[in-house]
């Protein structure tokens, strides 16, 4: 193609054709600049659709996360809370003495479970969020209402992680000072150590930690419900996104 329009230009010049010639060479830069002009725009869309795959990547590894999250909160906290309460009311009746439990190892073994959760994780996994801000790709998600929603709920994990850090008591430890918790026998209790365990529930230090328990139960709830709450949100606008996608 070079060597077709230097025989073109030679030509003009020996037959001193100098204004075709210009014209010739205007049209020769045009066809170039289009030339340039249609490779740079190739190279914007093959840009814009890797950036779009890798958006769409992202996304979709940001929905899982969400889907694993919301299960294990499902799971431990919002199966448990309800339980988790009663068993901690009725301790507290236990300590106040308008209590008197009928079966002394089941009594026991509920005063145990008021601490459950108490020492858990609720923010689950952050990598895909974390790669994104430390990468700076968080940019590449275009549309304001995704990046804000999602900017918005890990926003929301480290907050509740640093709330449960702060509500934290030692009820847990307490009562797994009091009787020993073997993962294969969940029940099981030495029953020469019942009186001791049942006095050690009698005290003003086991009175303020339950109180300090409930405390973290009703106060967790709320973050944890919001939490459950911008999931879902941020799940149904990722999905609608990415249905449109493809």
């Amino acid at each position: 193609m070079i060597k077709i329009f230097r025989k073109i230009r030679q030509k003009l010049l020996s037959e001193n054709k100098f204004s075709k010639y210009l014209l010739y060479a205007i049209g020769e830069i045009i066809l170039v600049v289009i030339g340039i002009l249609i490779a740079l725009s190739i190279d914007n869309w093959n840009d814009t659709a890797k950036s779009k795959s890798k958006v769409s990547k992202y996304l979709s590894n940001i929905e899982a996360e969400i889907i694993s999250d919301s299960l294990f909160l499902e799971n431990s906290w919002f199966r448990n809370r309800n339980k988790k309460i009663e068993c901690l009311e009725v301790a507290k009746q236990f300590v106040m003495g308008t209590y008197i439990p009928k079966d002394t190892l089941l009594f026991i073994n509920n005063v145990g479970f008021g601490g459950i959760n108490s020492r858990a994780s609720f923010t689950g996994s952050s990598r895909t969020y974390n790669e994104l801000v430390s990468t700076g790709n968080l940019s590449l998600i275009s549309n304001d209402t995704i990046r804000d929603q999602i900017v918005k709920y890990y926003s929301n994990k480290v907050f509740t992680d640093e709330y449960v850090s702060n509500m934290r008591s030692d009820y847990a430890s307490y009562v797994n000072s009091l009787k020993v918790y073997n993962p294969q026998y969940r029940d099981s209790i030495n029953p020469l150590e019942i009186p001791r365990i049942l006095k050690k529930m009698k005290t003003d230090e086991f009175h303020g930690l339950i109180n300090q328990e409930l405390t973290y139960a009703y106060s967790l709830e709320r973050s944890l419900r919001a939490s459950k709450k911008n999931a879902h949100e941020l799940q149904k606008v990722i999905r609608r996104f990415l249905k449109n996608v493809y």
